[in-house]
């Protein structure tokens, strides 16, 4: 056998052969992450500084008045300015005429490509930072940034910061939702985010559905759960990658109410070509620019501190 092995013209070593791309194909490994920044709704921001409005109802109470009595006129409110900053989001690059005249395996022109993979790389920071950002006003030359959800929802009523190590469970997400309905005078969070350790120690929480699993039809073994309800409402439960780092020393949830959060654009994503170039290169960019609008803060609520195992 060793011999007819060494006498045989093998094909691997061989140099000559042609590359194997199996169907022209390049995967982004990279995954992507914007169902919050895409979950809400779009407003337009005219102002580096963009500013909204919100307003209060008197505490509810007995307006009763004697048959003869004078009306006694109530205490009224103005509305209240809340302000955050625009945020510059922008992905720029270079590609050279060089790399966009030869011939790839993917078939597409290089500058074509790398201008897709910006779009997509845009979306991810705008998504990150509308989640996480904190605010920087910009001012003396620093780089503006927005107040994210985290930040611009936070009152000390929605934000609770657990001992380092406190394990999720079912009974504190019904504290957190009984808070947010009390605080938030009704109109609670709908959606909660977290990341994929808690996510699943989610799927382990106790239900108390009565359903019938000895079904001879039922052909799946289904070990999550999407929603989760308590007499204060109804949560859609959802996995975020950028909600939970590797940074954070803790895990942490956000629950928010879509409606009540706005993103505000100065100027929507745009690809800008009219960058100066002195070589044999094409200088590209995507940016936009963008704000968070907050319009009812207890409508939300956060927690951190929760065991990551």
């Amino acid at each position: 056998m060793a011999s007819e092995t060494a006498s045989t013209l093998l094909s691997y070593g061989d140099v000559s052969r042609k590359e194997d791309v199996v169907l022209n194909a390049i995967e982004i490994l990279t995954a992507r992450e914007t169902q919050i920044f895409n979950m809400l709704g779009k407003t337009t921001a005219v102002d580096t500084v963009h500013s909204y409005m919100t307003d209060t109802l008197a505490a509810a109470a007995s307006s009763a008045i004697a048959e003869s009595g004078d009306y006694a006129a109530g205490t009224l409110t103005s509305p209240a300015r809340i302000a955050n900053v625009v945020e510059i989001v922008a992905r720029p690059f270079k590609v050279s005429r060089t790399q966009q005249n030869i011939q790839h395996y993917h078939g597409q022109n290089e500058l074509s490509r790398q201008t897709e993979k910006a779009m997509l790389e845009w979306a991810n920071s705008a998504e990150f930072d509308l989640v996480r950002s904190t605010l920087v006003s910009g001012a003396s030359g620093t780089v503006p940034k927005l107040s994210g959800i985290i930040e611009a929802t936070s009152v000390a009523a929605n934000h609770t910061s657990h001992t380092s190590g406190t394990v999720w469970s079912a009974s504190i997400l019904d504290g957190l939702m009984k808070g947010n309905w009390d605080g938030s005078n009704g109109d609670v969070a709908t959606d909660i985010f977290m990341g994929s350790q808690l996510r699943a120690n989610t799927d382990g929480f106790t239900q108390k559905t009565n359903a019938v699993v000895n079904n001879a039809s039922m052909m799946a073994i289904v070990r999550t759960v999407s929603t989760y309800e308590t007499a204060f409402g109804t949560l859609m439960i959802r996995t975020h990658r950028y909600l939970q780092d590797s940074a954070d020393a803790t895990g942490r949830v956000l629950a928010i109410r879509p409606e009540k959060l706005k993103v505000a654009f100065l100027e929507k994503p745009y690809i800008d070509t009219d960058l100066a170039r002195s070589g044999p290169y094409d200088f590209r960019a995507v940016a936009g620019s963008f704000t968070l609008e907050t319009h009812n803060k207890q409508s939300n609520f956060y927690a951190d501190g929760f065991l990551k195992a």
